[in-house]
């Protein structure tokens, strides 16, 4: 069961937060303290899987509450998500995330972007779990053949020689000292062959400067470096990626007198890696097929709006580049707008393509069409909120909008952003009850409703790239 820890000086906070959490994630625990103190304490005791904590507390505010958590070594590895009621401006969100933050919200918390920055915080720290007990694993195995080395010379070749994988010795220069069957294994080369040879003999001159640099940070400092990788370039030409762990050998006077080292080929990994990363894309490309399928089977439905959904889809990805929209946000805005009216697929055909005026329960059916897409949409797996932008892409910031009635902040970025491009797009556009009503008329209604029915920001961008920076709708 995975625990989280809120901190906030105001109980009807924490409560309001504790079911928060509790509808986002059932099943977690949710542990709570009301000050910094009583929070760094309870995180040290109970060791939660996450920590959200208010930046605006008596005595000690989050900012120090965090940099004391991250401080300790029991407490470190723990993800922090910060939580202000005050307007975040990018020097305090850069001092939480210079303290060691992973995140940094706003109030009211949007559940969404909550669910979302907790779970990649989850995902985040099970790998750094996983990864620091392989290299404690790695370090425990280093410790235990080296204490072993030192209790007999025949025990110590014993050792290394059954090892998996290469051990090897060097001197200050990099020329091979001694070695184990699996350091041959893996370099390819025979034990005669392979002493005395240096690192510039088996590899290119990128990874030469490579290794030179780490050994020769290992030599002024004296600190070990752990699983470094590299390439190789065996005997036969084959190049191998290696995991490699050096540390310093000393002379009894504490003297530099070479280096020691484990090595691991972990060509099959890298490959294994390469291979999953071709899949991905692959997966990627196929979704982004059935994507265009379903904006086919709209389109075939509904003639007239052909091409609709991809040039509001042009305009709504020209106003998130102007507004300097995050690239992955901008991506989640083209795949919704590619698909915005895909619950028009629920509609029957004769209305969409009504020649006349539509009559109210007629123009309640189209309505339906957000409400519809989301449903068709809800349980697709994305790293877009895609279900959610189709569901408000009619929402408007006095609340007026549908099917929810949201209202400013309620509403996501980027479903504000398709919104403006919506209508901009179809008032322009021809459709079976009127004529094309052209791109000034369109501009002059989002520009008389900004702030209102439209966000402020998007407007002012959209109303930029038309009238200053020459955009067009393709095909008006």
């Amino acid at each position: 069961m995975q625990k989280i820890l809120a901190i906030d000086d105001k109980m009807d906070n924490l409560a309001t937060l504790s079911a928060l959490l509790k509808n986002l994630m059932p099943g977690c625990a949710v542990i709570t303290a009301q000050s910094g103190m009583e929070g760094i304490e309870k995180a040290r005791a109970e060791l939660p899987d996450a920590i959200l904590l208010d930046v605006n507390m008596p005595e000690m505010n989050g900012f120090e509450t965090c940099r004391r958590l991250m401080s300790d070594e029991r407490t470190k590895h723990i993800p922090a998500i910060m939580i202000t009621a005050i307007k975040t401006d990018q020097q305090r969100r850069s001092k939480g995330l210079d303290i060691g933050a992973n995140a940094f919200l706003a109030k009211p918390i949007d559940e969404d972007e909550l669910f979302s920055q907790l779970q990649v915080a989850l995902r985040i720290k099970k790998a750094e779990d996983a990864l620091r007990e392989e290299r404690k694993s790695l370090e425990r195995t280093v410790q235990e053949r080296t204490a072993a080395l030192r209790q007999s010379e025949e025990k110590y070749r014993e050792i290394i020689e059954n090892m998996q994988e290469g051990y090897h010795e060097v001197d200050i220069k990099g020329n091979f000292t001694f070695f184990n069957e699996s350091m041959c294994k893996i370099m390819g080369y025979e034990r005669e062959e392979l002493l005395g040879m240096n690192n510039r003999q088996y590899a290119d001159e990128e990874n030469t400067r490579k290794v030179y640099q780490v050994y020769n940070r290992v030599y002024q400092t004296g600190e070990s470096a752990k699983n470094f990788e590299w390439q190789i370039i065996r005997k036969d030409g084959d190049r191998r990626d290696i995991d490699v762990s050096i540390s310093l050998i000393k002379d009894t006077d504490g003297h530099p007198t070479g280096f020691r080292g484990i090595v691991r080929d972990i060509t099959d990994r890298k490959r294994a890696e390469e291979k999953l990363k071709n899949t991905l894309e692959s997966l990627r490309k196929a979704v982004n097929t059935t994507i265009q399928v379903m904006v086919s089977a709209v389109e075939t439905r509904d003639p007239y709006t052909a091409g609709h959904q991809m040039r509001s889809t042009d305009l709504a990805r020209a106003i998130a580049v102007e507004m300097g929209i995050q690239q992955e946000k901008i991506d989640g805005i083209c795949m919704a707008g590619s698909i915005h009216d895909i619950g028009k697929l629920s509609i029957p055909a004769e209305i969409l393509s009504k020649p006349t005026e539509l009559s109210e329960i007629e123009y309640l059916l189209i309505k339906e069409h957000s409400l519809r897409g989301y449903e068709i949409l809800k349980d697709v797996e994305s790293p877009w909120p895609l279900a959610e932008i189709v569901l408000q892409h009619h929402e408007r910031l006095d609340g007026s909008g549908y099917p929810r009635g949201l209202k400013g902040e309620e509403i996501l970025m980027e479903a504000r952003i398709l919104a403006v491009a919506d209508v901009v797009e179809s008032m322009a556009s021809h459709r079976p009850y009127r004529a094309g009503l052209g791109i000034d008329t369109s501009l002059e209604e989002i520009e008389k409703n900004r702030g209102i029915l439209y966000d402020e920001a998007v407007v002012d961008t959209c109303l930029r790239l038309f009238r200053e920076k020459g955009f067009q709708l393709a095909g008006i």
